[in-house]
């Protein structure tokens, strides 16, 4: 092929729960989450305690809210994750095309997404999936695409080039 930019993939299938939990991973979409809930829960349970220090009472339900936030940090991620799988396969099969243009993922006919190379700002490589991220407008979107779907002559291998030459170089690459 004389230019990798020309290059055209297309492929259809849905996700596992593995390869849905690794991408969400690689990308680290919840750190954040968890580590403000953590900081919160321990906030409030500094400010439950202050009154000690004074001979005070402990306030109550400043502590028992930052064991709930406690909770909610350990607990919220996976149940986000998971309600975003189920989702996801409520939607059925997909079928995506990768291009010049960008990424279009469509579903019986409709066009679900349409990802231009411009609105894409990262890109991952796993042992089973690339992930791209970006933002669409106001929404962050997550383009998920198993390496098992890629069963035509080198594709896997040419998605990877493609997303180097166009994102720059996958995070997370194996070795």
């Amino acid at each position: 092929m004389d230019d990798i930019r020309q290059a055209s993939i297309t492929f259809s299938g849905t996700l596992t729960r593995e390869e849905f939990d690794e991408a969400v991973a690689a990308t680290g979409m919840f750190r954040r989450v968890r580590w403000l809930i953590g900081v919160a829960a321990a906030l409030m349970a500094a400010l439950s305690l202050m009154p000690l220090a004074g001979g005070g009472p402990v306030n109550g339900v400043l502590l028992m809210l930052a064991a709930v936030y406690g909770v909610l940090g350990l607990f919220l991620p996976p149940l986000l994750t998971s309600r975003a799988f189920r989702a996801d396969q409520a939607k059925g099969e997909k079928r995506a095309t990768i291009d010049a243009a960008g990424f279009v993922v469509v579903r019986g006919g409709d066009e679900l997404m349409r990802v231009p190379w411009r609105s894409i700002s990262r890109s991952y490589e796993t042992e089973r999936v690339y992930v791209v991220t970006g933002r669409l407008g106001w929404k962050a979107g997550l383009v998920i695409v198993p390496k098992r779907l890629l069963a035509g002559a080198g594709e896997a291998e040419l998605m990877g080039v493609l997303l180097e030459t166009r994102v720059g170089r996958p995070k997370g690459r194996p070795a």
